[in-house]
């Protein structure tokens, strides 16, 4: 069956997350990268040996290649859990970039750039890849360079790698994380700042990289994987649970029939712990007062008849 329809208040489990590290050159994004369950490294910057930890690894010549890979026997039979692109910017502007160019020569200037159609080429093919890792749930951790940009006053350090692409890229990531050296240790920072962009669903927060002789390194970045996996599931669980309080919530209001009774849902409301969800019940008794000529006096807080 080519599609799976989901009804109303149907969990929908996360299995797989797209996750960014970026930063300088030379601070270990590479060997981090590897302490994930059972990962395979697109290695487009030729820096894998430099990596601690090296687990395995393909070398690439164009982007064809790439996808004569993830539709190998062999790419199969490794079934990885994790694919790490090292590093995006590279797999951008010197992968895919060549291919959309060769795939038309609309898609390229006369100097040998990108045209604005391979721009767009690039983007969608940029998401292709994107769709099909997350269809085949696996997790893509993206590898970046960090640049500096200018914003007003600021300055801002972001991954390095082509705008919109990296619009893209930003929009679909669950986790993105700056690394940097602090004092005598490496930390990679999850939380958005003025002076860097960062998501963190997880509330992972600044987090120091264990030296990999730790006992915990091994498994480091696979155990922030599963923590926002946990917790984007969580997520999804609770938002079903209200949902399914706010249907039964409907049905309740139908017995309704009397100011009285009205006011009495006033108080059951207040007990509620969550400030939207007070808001979301109030509105669907609110509704329903109306319709049966019960209106609610904003002024006192409660609810009289309209032929009062």
């Amino acid at each position: 069956m080519s599609f799976t329809i989901f009804k109303q208040g149907d969990q929908v489990k996360t299995e797989s997350l797209t996750a960014v590290i970026y930063g300088e050159p030379g601070i270990g994004k590479t060997s981090v990268s590897m302490t994930t369950d059972n990962p395979i490294l697109l290695d487009f910057d030729m820096g894998l040996q430099r990596a601690v930890n090296r687990k395995t690894a393909v070398r690439v010549d164009s982007w064809n290649g790439v996808m004569e890979l993830i539709e190998s026997k062999d790419f199969e039979k490794l079934n990885p859990k994790t694919i790490i692109i090292d590093t995006a910017g590279t797999m951008l502007d010197n992968y895919i970039a060549e291919y959309v160019k060769k795939d038309d020569p609309k898609n390229s200037r006369r100097g040998g750039e990108l045209s604005m159609s391979g721009y767009g080429s690039m983007k969608n093919v940029f998401k292709q890849f994107m769709d099909w890792a997350k269809k085949q749930g696996k997790n893509l951790i993206f590898l970046a360079h960090s640049k500096e940009r200018t914003e007003g006053d600021d300055v801002v350090f972001i991954p390095k790698m082509t705008g919109g692409s990296y619009d893209i890229l930003r929009e679909s990531s669950d986790l993105i994380g700056f690394m940097y050296a602090s004092k005598n240790s490496r930390v990679i920072n999850f939380n958005p700042s003025p002076n860097h962009i960062g998501k963190d669903c997880a509330e992972i927060g600044v987090i120091e990289v264990p030296h990999y002789t730790d006992e915990h390194y091994p498994t480091f970045i696979q155990d922030l994987i599963d923590k926002t996996l946990n917790k984007m599931n969580a997520m999804g669980e609770a938002q079903t649970a209200v949902l399914e309080m706010l249907n039964e919530y409907r049905e309740t209001v139908k017995g309704i029939k009397t100011v009285e009774d009205a006011n009495i849902q006033i108080d059951v409301i207040s007990e509620e712990e969550s400030k939207t969800t007070k808001i979301q019940l109030f509105n669907i008794l609110k509704n329903h007062c109306e319709s049966i000529g019960i209106q609610y006096d904003s002024k006192t807080k409660k609810f009289a008849d309209v032929s009062d």
